[in-house]
């Protein structure tokens, strides 16, 4: 890498696109972590690259940093005073490309830190900038943000809709249509919800009857039960019928339940997934190997939380009484070990979400699973980026507490007498004393 940040130095148009090329190619395809100083050595250099006079070159600088959000976790933070202006004024660009670039760099950064912080720091800038390009292309980061994080912060759309509404009244057209369209995102996501959230701001009738009639027109994916509102939302929760053939999918019944899939806590972030049924195990076989080819690196990361949340549905849908199924179930055993590994937050947290959600749903049958998964998880509980240490430990207890994992206690034994790090001796003595609760 210290080569290719040498090469972007160069004064030579082309010496630098193929740097920045070069960069970028190598960011994709390694899996190693970025040290601090790497990451101020590539931010450092990229900062500079972003107002070159040549597009590509932006461009190029803008993916490489997308590249590197990923890798460099907590180091990039150190950053983002002087980074997220930066990113916010290649939003006017005078090339689309750029700005695609830059609007993708704003997300992914909200993936590996926070929608909610990027989201009001970006803001600063970009909610009242003079060009009007910015304030569009920052809508439609925004409409994005809603799309991808909405059901996970439940703050985001709190930070959003002043802001949003405000560009309603925008002198330029296209940034009042983006803005109506991040409204009409957030009813998509939240529901009859935001509706009375949005008769708080007190709009004009007018403006009040032109959304009320767009909003019409959609069918919000989120139907909330009695109780919003309250501390604790009601989760709907697919429960089975117990009394099921074997070899029939069974008929998945509703409950709403104030229960949390990790670790027992009412956790307002999880929404529903729909029942999937297949009528064969033939189609089962399809869907396994479908979800399968997803869950690669290679694929966007929006693809593999779908296809994990896809494996949800179909238990909902009863996929657990076709016989083949767990031998189904252990080929997804090394796919959802590697989102395990993601350095992508959202990844990791879909896939403990899932854990979870099996072992409560298989109970002892998914020992076997626990015994393989518990290993990977043990990594994670001690790292520095807090959603996904808590989330892998949340996701042990469950795990210790739904299933038996008896073979796997005398590991946890052994580690808490002898692992070197003292914070994963103590959660292992939590998880023993878990599991003998």
């Amino acid at each position: 890498m210290e080569e290719a940040l040498e090469m972007a130095r160069a004064k030579d148009t082309k010496e630098r696109l193929a740097a920045v090329e070069r960069l970028h190619q190598l960011l994709e395809s390694t899996r190693r972590g970025l040290s601090a100083g790497e990451a101020t050595a590539l931010v450092d250099c990229c900062m500079d690259l972003l107002r070159d006079n040549n597009f590509r070159v932006a461009q190029g600088a803008l993916q490489a940093l997308s590249s590197a959000a990923v890798l460099a976790g907590e180091h990039l933070k150190l950053h983002f005073n002087a980074l997220v202006p930066a990113v916010v004024e290649r939003l006017g660009d005078g090339k689309q490309p750029v700005r695609d670039a830059a609007r993708q760099l704003l997300v992914t950064l909200m993936e590996v830190s926070s929608p909610t912080i990027i989201v009001e720091r970006a803001g600063t800038y970009a909610w009242t900038h003079k060009s009007w390009r910015v304030r569009e292309e920052f809508a439609r980061t925004v409409a994005t943000a809603v799309g991808l994080f909405a059901s996970t912060e439940l703050t985001l759309q709190r930070v959003l809709l002043s802001p949003v509404l405000q560009l309603l009244n925008d002198p330029n057209n296209s940034v009042r249509e983006v803005a109506t369209s991040c409204i009409e995102e957030m009813y998509t996501q939240v529901g009859p919800q935001f509706l009375e959230e949005l008769h708080r701001h007190q709009l004009p009738s007018f403006m009040v009857k032109d959304i009320n009639l767009r909003l019409s027109r959609i069918e919000p994916k989120v139907h909330p039960p009695d109780g919003v509102g309250s501390q604790f939302i009601s989760i709907e929760v697919k429960s089975s019928n117990p009394s099921h053939k074997k070899g029939s999918p069974r008929m998945a019944k509703t409950a709403c339940r104030e229960v949390s899939l990790f670790g027992g806590e009412p956790d307002i972030t999880e929404k529903p997934v729909e029942p999937i049924k297949v009528y064969s195990e033939k189609e089962l076989f399809r869907e396994i190997e479908k979800i399968a080819s997803t869950l690669v690196p290679e694929k966007d990361w929006s693809l593999r939380i779908s296809a994990m949340q896809r494996i949800e549905g179909l238990v909902c849908g009863g996929a657990v009484d076709y016989p083949s199924f767990h031998t189904l179930l252990r080929q997804l055993v090394p796919p959802l070990s590697n989102q395990l590994s993601d350095r992508r937050s959202s990844i990791v947290k879909q896939a403990c979400h899932l854990l979870c959600f099996l072992s409560k749903e298989l109970l002892g049958e998914f020992e076997a699973y626990a015994e393989m998964f518990i290993p990977v998880l043990f990594k994670l509980v001690v790292i520095t980026v807090l959603v996904i240490a808590e989330s892998a430990d949340n996701c042990v207890k469950t795990m210790l507490r739904n299933c038996k994992v008896s073979r796997v206690l005398p590991r946890i034994a052994d580690c808490a007498k002898n692992d070197r790090n003292a914070v994963l001796r103590a959660r292992y003595d939590v998880y023993i004393i878990e599991r003998q609760a």
